[in-house]
Parts: structure tokens; sequence; C-alpha cells
């Protein structure tokens, strides 16, 4: 299980270094001005100093940190089914799978939005395909935790 958490953590942890490399290189060449809110269209409707962009990058930071110690705590997770010693471990591992695609998603979530503030058209489906893989992330865990009860 814990290569999981590694797993995941490392994934995340790059994704968001990433983007706060390039953040870094690119940061001259980005307009004072930059688009915060989008409709759903994908045309800019709010906009913002370009220092809006390291929110992104701190709230990402800290939603994976949260996300980080949560998982180190099994025992105050909320399960569908009652924990037993028979199928605690196979619980915990299901929910520890679910975390770590979450911690991804989310992360990926936050780049997104953070890349669409450097353009005034940017297309929303990435977004919505992040947010259903994590509604998908969370029934098919689920369902699993239902199955191993």
């Amino acid at each position: 299980m814990k290569m999981i958490r590694r797993i995941s953590n490392l994934v995340s942890l790059c994704m968001l270094l990433a983007y706060v490399i390039v953040l870094v290189c690119i940061w001259s060449r980005i307009p004072g001005t930059v688009p915060t809110h989008f409709n759903a269209a994908g045309i800019a409707d709010s906009y913002g100093g370009k220092g809006i962009l390291w929110i992104e990058v701190i709230v990402a930071a800290v939603i994976l940190l949260l996300l980080s110690l949560i998982e180190k705590v099994p025992s105050i997770w909320n399960f569908p089914v009652a924990v037993t010693e028979e199928n605690k471990e196979r619980l915990y591992k299901i929910a520890l799978v679910m975390l770590g695609a979450i911690k991804i998603l989310t992360t990926g979530l936050f780049i997104d939005v953070g890349v669409s503030s450097l353009v005034t058209r940017f297309p929303v489906w990435p977004m919505y395909i992040m947010l259903g893989a994590m509604v998908i992330v969370i029934v098919v865990a689920v369902v699993q935790m239902i199955r191993a009860k």
C-alpha cells in the first residue's frame, strides 16, 4: 500500500513542479492581466492580475498535502460497509487507489485552471473530463468496497 501512496504522490508532485517550472520560464511573457473565469463556452468573462496564477499552485499544493495526510490515517475514513478484520486490508487498498487517483486528477484540474488563465479562449472539455473521471473513480471504488464486504 505504501507503493500506491508513493506513486500518486510522485506523479502529483511532478505535475505540480512541471507547472511551476513552466510558469517561472514564461513569467516575463505573461501579460499583466489574465483571465480568471470562463463561461460554459470557454470564453473569458473575468480578469485579474497575473499573480493570481500562483493561487492555483498554492491551493493545489495544500489540497495535495491534506489528501496525503488523510491517506496516513485510514481509521478516520468513512466506508460504505462495516470494516472488519477480514475486509480491512482490501478496503484500505481500494480507498488508497481512489485517493491516489483523486490526488492526480485534482492536481491536473488545478493545472488546467492555471493554463486556461494564460489564454482568452480555452476549451472547457478537459475540466469536464477530469471531473467526470473523479466521479467514475469514486463510484467504482464504492462498488468495489461494497463487493469486498
